[in-house]
């Protein structure tokens, strides 16, 4: 048989085995000297010595039992019997420290059940180790989160929706590093009020908080932050114009196969496309109206400096109002409700781009577990996936 070093300095292999459920390792302690826990005198006395079998790293795909002669010492000082201390593997347990890791490791990206059924382990053990090392290495992840804190923070405020029926779960991001911050349930202002509580600690180093047009997070954003500055995400505020675009053509029966080609941005289209899209606007002019705003409306997110910005915005709230869609109309007197955040974004040019692609990641740990019924491991398992190494110095 091959002689493979283990890597743990502390243990020799005194002989190796191939069984039909993988290798046998037999192992023993290379310090002969043993510090009592007791009165703190080394001794060299062996009072005993015993066994332990341990799982340890695979080799070769062939899972790896260590089985370790642990010797007892008896103090000369104290009388006291105790068992040699091992640095890879913790008393009482059945794995080393190193396997421990490696199971931990298995499940990020993956399910506990699935990692269960490969690794041969009892799903409610390995639950167990997982949530264990997870809730440490959380606590670990939260401090060096807290310590990175810097003054002008920008924080993105959004919801996910966990289970059908309106469940929703608001998630709280730091815009710049793209880590999630924290989540909490449902989307009501008390509950974005808890979130941004637990998770900041200083309402002074807030600056921005990008969010969407939802009135609670409003509301609770100027509550604790008075003077950072709301900005509306960009997205969501075009989101508002094209859906206007596509009621009005709704009003048409014959443009049911037309939706696509009208909400394209207009550069976007082939020479085909083009003319196609000309024919629709010659044959119903009116639709042409709610196409002019759209693209306008597109034109105006390209605006260099706030006070132009603000001129286009408010000439277009205007003809908005003038034209014969009612859904417009009612856009318009939207974008004239939260006109001063929508503004903000030329003053702080940030959006929720970040927040929504995690929201997709945090909806696919969801379905790869198909749901979760206790909602603290959901949000342990979606804060240290979706945090990683975004804290500190990969912070953008």
């Amino acid at each position: 048989m091959l002689s493979i070093p283990l890597g743990l300095p502390e243990l020799k292999v005194i002989k190796q085995e191939l069984h039909s459920y993988g290798y046998a390792i037999h192992v023993e302690k290379t310090e002969t000297q043993e510090r009592c826990p007791h009165c703190g005198f080394a001794t060299s006395s062996v009072h005993d010595r015993r066994t332990r079998k341990v799982r340890d790293l695979a080799i070769f795909h062939q899972p790896v039992y260590l089985f370790v002669k642990v010797k007892r010492y008896r103090c000369w000082n104290c009388s006291q019997v105790f068992s040699a201390s091992l640095e890879s593997i913790e008393p009482n347990q059945h794995y080393t420290s190193r396997f421990y890791e490696h199971l931990y490791e298995l499940c990020e990206g993956s399910t506990i059940q699935e990692v269960s059924r490969k690794q041969r382990i009892p799903y409610t053990t390995l639950e167990r180790i997982y949530y264990s090392i997870a809730s440490k290495k959380a606590k670990e992840r939260q401090n060096t989160m807290e310590a990175s804190c810097q003054e002008g923070m920008v924080l993105s405020l959004d919801e996910i929706a966990v289970k059908k029926g309106h469940q929703y779960e608001t998630v709280l991001m730091d815009a710049r590093a793209g880590s999630v911050m924290g989540m909490h349930a449902d989307r009501q202002c008390d509950s974005a009020i808890n979130l941004l509580s637990q998770n900041i600690l200083s309402k002074e180093m807030v600056q921005t908080v990008i969010l969407d047009m939802w009135g609670p997070y409003h509301k609770a954003v100027r509550a604790l932050f008075p003077s950072a500055s709301i900005v509306i995400d960009k997205y969501h505020v075009v989101q508002k114009v094209t859906q206007a675009l596509d009621q009005a053509r709704k009003e048409f029966s014959p443009l049911k196969k037309a939706r696509y080609l009208l909400l394209k941005g207009c550069e976007k289209l082939r020479k085909d496309q083009r003319l196609r899209l000309d024919d629709i606007l010659e044959e119903y002019p009116a639709l042409s109206i709610a196409y002019y705003l759209k693209e306008l409306f597109r034109d105006f997110y390209r605006t260099d400096g706030y006070n132009e910005a603000k001129e286009r915005l408010e000439e277009w709230i205007k003809l908005a109002k003038q034209s014969p869609f009612a859904s417009f109309q009612e856009a318009a007197n939207t974008l004239e409700r939260w006109k001063e955040p929508i503004l903000s974004y030329f003053l702080c040019p940030y959006t929720n781009a970040r927040i929504e692609g995690t929201n997709h990641k945090i909806k696919n740990i969801k379905r790869r577990a198909y749901g979760y019924r206790n909602l603290e491991r959901f949000r342990l398992r979606v804060f240290l996936e979706c945090t990683g190494n975004t804290t500190g110095s990969q912070a953008a």
